[in-house]
């Protein structure tokens, strides 16, 4: 059975399965979800048995705990995490599956992006236990859920404040609870402001924190690439570069989005309460869309999507070229 990270804590009510298989790119709701699984079993160290990192000669230890009864226990726990399974292990444990222990639950943790169809483990563990896919959050879901925890902790934030959060730190829970923790702890008022915002992302005076989108949107090369430099250059180059594509991609979807809308008869001010626009960083944002062909636009999305796919799944890369080059094709004359 799929599910999702929210019908999970019901779904250990109703009872124990073989074998739960969580992975995504969501990592805080993906270990929330290892502990309350952990939690749920609350197994003694008799009868728990975790696995982690190179599980490369570790294939015989783990068939051999799945196999293991309890000791003075109903259930035993058998963990197994990595940031990628080996292939040797999937086939293995998936041959496991079509017969596993009545008394064991199997808590396997990847970093997988999602369930390969092809993957035999995969295939195994819907059909004997869940499978979890912790997918990133949308930029709307996260900026409700942003809102949302600060409520809960005594503040309000308001929605173009938790937009800021979101351009900048991306969308990933880790990041943003602990950005969110920093202005809980710094803002003295009930309300969390634009100004506390800047102050804890730890920008200088007068900083644009939309200053990449925009020039992406104004495809001025030039400042483009000046500021992608000190932007890569600002943290580990892997994690920078994701973090422009991020917004880069972002910047052409929105552009797109209202070139699409002003084609159906939506007027500036319609276009902007659609795209949730910020009244001042994007003060010139529909002009400078409406610069731009469908087309072009269309075009400019794809380079956006075939370098971040790139750049997932091609490690040998060098992520500041790839994104220059993606961010000089967008800016290339009409």
């Amino acid at each position: 059975m799929e599910l999702s990270g929210a019908e999970l804590a019901k779904d250990l009510k109703a009872g124990l399965r073989p074998v739960y298989y969580l992975l995504g790119e969501e990592a805080a709701d993906k270990e929330a979800a290892r502990r309350l699984v952990e939690k749920t079993l609350a197994c003694d160290d008799f009868n728990a048995r975790a696995f982690a990192g190179d599980l490369d000669e570790r294939l015989g230890d783990i068939l051999a705990e799945l196999h293991t009864l309890p000791v003075f226990s109903d259930r035993r726990l058998v963990s197994v995490k990595a940031p990628a399974f080996p292939a040797a292990l999937k086939k293995a444990l998936a041959e496991y599956l079509k017969s596993p222990s009545p008394q064991t639950t199997l808590l396997l943790v990847s970093d997988d992006r999602k369930a390969d169809a092809k993957d035999p483990l995969a295939q195994a563990a819907k059909s004997a236990g869940a499978l979890i896919v912790f997918a990133p959050l949308r930029e709307d879901a996260a900026e409700t859920r942003l809102c949302a925890a600060a409520k809960k902790a005594g503040k309000t934030l308001p929605s173009p404040v938790a937009q800021l959060l979101v351009r900048e730190a991306g969308t990933d829970w880790t990041a943003l609870s602990q950005e969110l923790e920093k202005l809980l702890l710094f803002c003295s008022g009930a309300e969390i402001s634009e100004e506390d915002a800047l102050a804890c992302l730890g920008y200088r005076k007068a900083a644009d924190p939309f200053a990449l989108s925009r020039l992406i949107q104004e495809r001025k090369a030039g400042p483009v690439l000046a500021h992608l430099r000190r932007f890569l250059a600002d943290g580990k180059p892997q994690d920078q570069a994701f973090r422009a594509m991020a917004q880069m991609s972002s910047a052409v979807q929105k552009q797109l989005r209202a070139k699409i809308l002003a084609g159906a008869g939506r007027g500036p001010q319609d276009i902007a309460r659609t795209l949730r626009l910020h009244p001042y960083w994007d003060r010139d944002f529909v002009g400078r869309a409406s610069r731009l062909g469908e087309k072009r636009l269309r075009e400019d999305l794809l380079i956006c999507l075939r370098t971040e796919r790139a750049l997932k799944s091609q490690s040998w890369l060098d992520p500041q070229a790839e994104v220059e080059a993606a961010a000089a094709r967008l800016c290339r004359a009409k």
